[in-house]
């Protein structure tokens, strides 16, 4: 488990930073985020090397599908992000909601910023990624550190445990990767590289 932590990490990191200078690559790594997490989250009743197996396989699918979905960049992008908003605002409910809810606000929330992804221009990117980073980068810690995240040491859940200590470090690196990204967009003179 800790290697998965470890990549969960380090996937988050070459999102924060990576995310729009490599795009096509930034949107498979955030859709294997994604699908891996709420695989294992929703088979979390299965023996262990089931749900690892199936959540590799099902964020691999999503992933490979992103890749090829360049074409429709923006409203891919917009998916991620619509997606990650959900989690996180059902992460800040002070209620715990059924899994099945959980999923259809996900969805929800992946359809209808996805539908207007584009509308966003570059800006639904840099969100995309960096919020995909930093939850990655959380959970991946969360995981490896529980006690230091405020949360037991047998935490297993898509939504983003929001202790202070859990908060602190997804805006800390929420911020960071804007920031990044942004000071790329800036240097480079263009943002997405679509090669």
């Amino acid at each position: 488990m800790i290697l998965l932590d470890i990549l969960l990490i380090a996937s988050g990191v070459f999102l924060l930073v990576y995310g729009g200078l490599l795009f096509r690559f930034a949107l498979a790594v955030g859709a294997f985020v994604l699908g891996f997490s709420i695989s294992m989250w929703l088979l979390s009743s299965q023996p262990f090397a089931t749900r690892l197996l199936i959540s590799l396989v099902a964020g691999g699918i999503i992933a490979f599908v992103g890749y090829l979905l360049i074409k429709m960049i923006l409203h891919f992008a917009g998916g991620i992000l619509g997606a990650m908003l959900a989690l996180v605002i059902l992460s800040l409910l002070p209620v715990s909601l059924p899994n099945a809810l959980i999923l259809i606000v996900v969805v929800a929330g992946a359809g209808v910023v996805g539908f207007f992804g584009n509308r966003l221009g570059d800006w639904v990117i840099i969100l995309a990624t960096t919020m995909a980073g930093a939850y990655a980068i959380l959970l991946g810690l969360a995981h490896l550190f529980p006690l230091a995240m405020g949360v037991g040491p047998d935490y297993l859940s898509a939504r983003i445990p929001f202790t202070a200590p859990a908060f602190l470090v997804f805006v800390t690196f929420l911020i960071t990767g804007i920031l990044a990204q942004f000071e790329i967009r800036r240097v480079r003179g263009r943002y997405v590289n679509l090669r």
